[in-house]
């Protein structure tokens, strides 16, 4: 299972946001540089969150982007979705199982339909809280410990 750039980059550009939660908004200029993602590229994946209601936008000169909700509330599926739309590991499991000739006889089909579960499960169990606190370990444990 393979997740596009448009979900890699959501998920960095909403956890830029997060650290921000609750400041006001921040212009998508500035998470794109800091995050190194192309502007226009983000902006359309900003849309599509805006639109699935993860994110909130403001114009004008004081305006920007900011998160709809609290950062413990919003799961990574959710984010997923919102960019990809419905998961789905394989075409003959989930919701398009019917569409195979082999339906409910398959070992295969049973397969799919446990990795996608265990994929489901791990996305809906991670809220964007838990990834900025990792993101924050990993951050800490990269900078220059200093020793007199």
């Amino acid at each position: 299972m393979k997740f596009s750039a448009k979900s890699e980059y959501a998920l960095r550009a909403l956890i830029d946001m997060t650290g921000y939660y609750g400041q006001g908004p921040i212009g998508v200029r500035e998470i794109a540089a800091r995050q190194g993602i192309p502007e226009r590229f983000l902006e359309q994946q900003i849309t599509a969150l805006r639109k699935a209601g993860l994110v909130k936008s403001q114009r004008g000169a004081q305006g920007g982007v900011t998160l709809a909700r609290e950062p413990e509330s919003i799961t990574v599926l959710e984010i997923i979705e919102a960019l990809e739309g419905p998961l789905a590991v394989v075409t003959c499991a989930g919701n398009n199982a019917s569409d195979c000739a082999r339906n409910a006889q398959c070992a295969v089909q049973d397969l799919w339909c446990q990795v996608g579960w265990a994929v489901e499960r791990v996305l809906k169990g991670t809220t964007l809280k838990q990834l900025v606190m990792r993101q924050v370990r990993y951050d800490e444990s990269l900078r220059p410990m200093y020793y007199i």
